[in-house]
């Protein structure tokens, strides 16, 4: 079995994986025992198992794009305050998504990062018709992945 199929160490690793994985195993046990009598209702549990997984994954969507929201907020604002509350709102995300960031879900984040920036242009753009009008606004900006997680080209330094 390889290292990241051993059910352990995948949970300790990659807890989004490891429910992905379970609940395939589990669907399996459920055929092969199908027909004989069993307590458990695999495919429900293999659900939210899966599920499980899942609402980590949207929980990364939705800091990411805070992220994101907040960084077009920064780069667009001339004035100096809400300034200092962006900041600590990346911050406070970037912290955040630590705790539920595996390496799958980063990948997930890689794949969804163009329409992450989508919905978080219109929060931004939406805050900014309110609160300044006349400033103008770069909707083609875009960070990457690591710049969005402060990991390399921090927009905040």
């Amino acid at each position: 079995m390889a290292d990241d199929q051993r059910p352990g160490d995948l949970y300790e690793r990659d807890f989004y994986l490891w429910t992905q994985a379970q609940a395939e195993a589990l669907r399996a046990e459920a055929q092969r025992r199908a027909g004989g009598s069993n307590a458990v209702d695999w495919e429900h549990v293999a659900e939210e198992i899966e599920d499980m997984g899942g609402r980590d994954v949207r929980e990364c969507y939705s800091r990411a794009a805070t992220i994101i929201e907040h960084l077009f907020k920064l780069a667009w604002s001339q004035q100096k305050e809400p300034v200092g509350g962006w900041r600590i709102t990346i911050l406070t995300q970037r912290r955040d998504l630590d705790l539920t960031l595996t390496p799958s879900i980063r990948r997930k984040l890689e794949e969804k990062l163009e329409e992450l920036h989508v919905r978080a242009l219109v929060l931004a753009e939406d805050a900014f018709k309110t609160n300044e009008p006349t400033t103008p606004r770069d909707a083609s900006l875009r960070w990457t992945l690591e710049q969005i997680l402060g990991e390399v080209g921090d927009p905040l330094a």
